[in-house]
């Protein structure tokens, strides 16, 4: 199917397209093709297929204590969403999850006193399963800015 873009402009006025959709007009604009000008053929594909964690509309699960959102719960927009709608999931139910967490570990009447006992528990499991504990947390920030991550960068301009 050929997706009329330069009715867009004819429609919206002459600018609309590079002023809505810039990185659009620069990623055809490196194949030679000029989006306020030539149809852009388009044709279904598929984004994301995600299954997805159940969650309530504040990213609860149906584990005490857990909540999940982004690309972990299938979201608003539920397992098969396309790439865009993912920040909304991110950033929108992310910030409900997290403010719902925070209310519940207000309200927590647990043991009372806030240890890494369970950690402690955790190891012990493992070793008792004859598993090696030998896991080193994630790296939550990363720096992203070293030189393999810069090779791999791609001219978009």
């Amino acid at each position: 199917m050929w997706l009329d873009t330069p009715l867009i402009e004819i429609v919206q006025g002459e600018g609309y397209i590079e002023k809505s959709f810039p990185a659009m007009v620069r990623m055809f604009k490196r194949f030679g093709i000029d989006i306020t000008k030539d149809p852009v053929l388009v044709f279904p594909t598929l984004h994301y297929q995600n299954g997805g964690v159940e969650t309530d509309p504040w990213g609860r699960t149906n584990v005490e204590g857990l909540w999940v959102a982004g690309e972990v719960s299938g979201g608003v927009h539920g397992k098969n969403r396309l790439m865009g709608n993912s920040t909304l999931d991110c950033m929108v139910f992310g910030r409900r999850a997290g403010m719902s967490a925070a209310e519940y570990v207000k309200s927590y009447n647990g043991n009372g006193k806030l240890t890494l006992e369970h950690v402690r528990r955790y190891i012990k499991l493992l070793q008792d399963a004859g598993i090696k504990p030998e896991r080193r947390a994630p790296i939550l920030l990363p720096d992203y800015r070293g030189k393999r991550a810069l090779a791999r960068m791609i001219d978009i301009f």
